[in-house]
Order: C-alpha cells, then structure tokens, then sequence
C-alpha cells in the first residue's frame, strides 16, 4: 500500500500554519499520526522561515518515533554549493536537536551550481553520518539521469527518493519520470495530493481562492488548475462522485492511494491545516478502492485535462 506521510508546509512556505505551529500543536498531531501508523514527517529548511524545523525539535518523541525529512534550500543560483549545503544541513540539525536527518533533499534544482560540486557535499555528509538517504525533488528526468551518472562515476550515495508534484491531474512524471525512478529502485513521494486545494474546494471557491490559500498564493496553480477546462472538469467528477456518496475530495485521495501509478515503496504527503483535518485526510486514505465509474472518470478527466496542454510539467522546467 502507499504509505502516507504528514507535511508540515503548512499554509505557505514562508508563513506555515497558525493551527499547527509551536511544539504543542505538533505533540497532538504526532499523537495522532501514531494512531493511523504514519511514522514519515516532511519538512523543510524554509517552510515556517526555518520554524518547523525548531518545532520539531522541540518535541523528543518527534525524534524517537518518527522519520523526519527535511531540504537544503534550492532553485536559486547558487543555493546548493558545496559549502551552502553543509551549512544548511547543519542548521537544521541544531533546529531539528538530531544528530542525523533521516531523508535529506535537495529541495530543488540549482542550475548555477554544477552538481558535482553539491553531490560532492551530499556525500560528505554521509560519509560524516550527519544523513541516512538522500532525496531529490522537483529535478527533471535528464537531470536525474545525471545525477546517478555522476554518484556511480564518483562513488556517491544514490538518491532513494524523488518527491514531486502528482495528482489525478497532474501526471506527466508518469510516461517519462517513473520508468526512470522505478529502473532505479528510486521511490516517488507525491506532494500536492488536492491540486492545492482543487479537489477540495468548490469552484466558486476556486474562482476566488482564500486569502492566504495555496491556490491564492501560488500562481501556477492558479493557471493550472482555474481555467475554462479544468472547471468543466471539477464540475463532471463533482457529479459523479456525488452520484456513488462521495466527495471529489474523497475520490481524488483514494484514487491516488490505489489507482494511480504509485506503488508500495512510494508514498504521498499530506498537508493540513489543523489537527482534525490531517485526521480526515488519514481517514480517507484508508477508505480503499473507488468505484469503476469514478475510476473511468478520472481517466476521462486526465486525458481531457492533458489534450488541453495544462499538465505538461512535473518538474522546475528545463530553460529553453
């Protein structure tokens, strides 16, 4: 089965989520997470201005219970030097109170830097036990296929992990990413599970996202997932799953979870906004498999969705 793992983005990278932050809030959620057996945290370097990491930290049983993932800070030019991401593993394993980060990603591509110089970095801190796996996201497939060349030519601990972006409508990772991860025993960690709040909100709301919002703030979202097609599309599987008892909020979780193209090494992160509502989306992760016409409809939707040239990225663009 795929395997859920709690995020703790929260609301926004920068500002994280008011319901979950401080160490208090996150004792219950990991509480929580124990009763439905998550034992994955994701974090990151930057969400919360680096306070998720200190909130983590600030809870021992965090430490003995859990896996905690977490990223040195990319996509910049010059984000990922050698030294920048010692610097930075170290930093968040002063936040973080451990003394080894199970999973460490690069949280992006830095196209400035060469990746040998970062791998390089990578491979040090292994070898000094700071990290156990390694991970990278949001890299392209040719990127990929470089970043094993050089760790096999130079002897580095190999990525074990891609964690990107996938959900019942965004699936371009599938026909080119995929074989490449699966040839390579590489597990895929899907983030945007809800399309940023697609699945789960109602298209008005989509039209005018909250303030403050995933889909509010982050503008390729907007341009995926509000337009002319994909509204047409959230109104068909509104209907249907409404038509078998469920929500598209529903659907689309369980659809991931058993009908997609992950498989039991790979896992999917879930982000919430508060307790109850981590517990709902655990829920319904559990619900099993979905009706063969909600199945079809998600198909039907997929290949509407692709023909009109909206998903077409599943990674940080390569430049032209």
């Amino acid at each position: 089965m795929v395997k859920p793992i709690a995020g703790l983005m929260g609301a926004s990278a920068a500002s994280g989520s008011t319901k979950l932050s401080g160490s208090e809030q996150l004792r219950l959620l990991l509480a929580a997470l124990k009763k439905h057996d998550v034992r994955e945290v994701d974090t990151a370097r930057v969400y919360n201005s680096g306070k998720s990491e200190e909130d983590i930290g600030g809870v021992p049983e965090a430490q003995h219970d859990f896996a905690i993932a977490t990223k040195a800070p990319g996509f910049s030019p010059g984000s990922l030097t050698y030294q920048k991401v010692i610097d930075n593993c170290h930093a968040s394993l002063a936040a973080l109170k451990q003394d080894k980060i199970d999973l460490y990603y690069f949280h992006g591509p830095d196209r400035q830097t060469p990746l040998l110089d970062s791998l390089r970095a990578i491979n040090t801190l292994h070898g000094e036990g700071k990290i156990d796996r390694f991970g990278i996201s949001n890299y392209h497939a040719t990127e990929v296929e470089d970043i094993l060349h050089l760790c096999d030519e130079n002897n580095f601990i190999r990525p074990s992990v891609y964690q990107g972006g996938y959900n019942a409508l965004a699936r371009a990772a599938e026909p080119e990413l995929f074989p490449l991860l699966r040839r390579h025993n590489i597990a895929f960690y899907a983030f945007s599970p809800l399309a940023g709040g697609y699945f789960s909100r109602s298209a008005e709301a989509l039209r005018a996202p909250p303030p403050g919002s995933r889909m509010d703030q982050v503008s390729v979202f907007q341009a995926m997932y509000v337009n002319d097609v994909s509204l047409e599309i959230h109104e068909m599987l509104t209907k249907i799953c409404g038509a078998e008892g469920l929500t598209l909020k529903e659907a689309a979780l369980r659809w991931l979870m058993e009908h997609s193209g992950l498989g039991e090494e790979d896992g999917v992160i879930l982000g919430a906004s508060s307790i109850e509502q981590m517990q709902e989306n655990l829920e319904i992760c559990e619900g099993g498999r979905l009706p063969d016409r909600i199945v079809e409809a998600f198909e039907e939707a997929w290949k509407k969705f692709r023909g009109a040239g909206y998903s077409e990225h599943y990674s940080i663009p390569l430049p032209r």
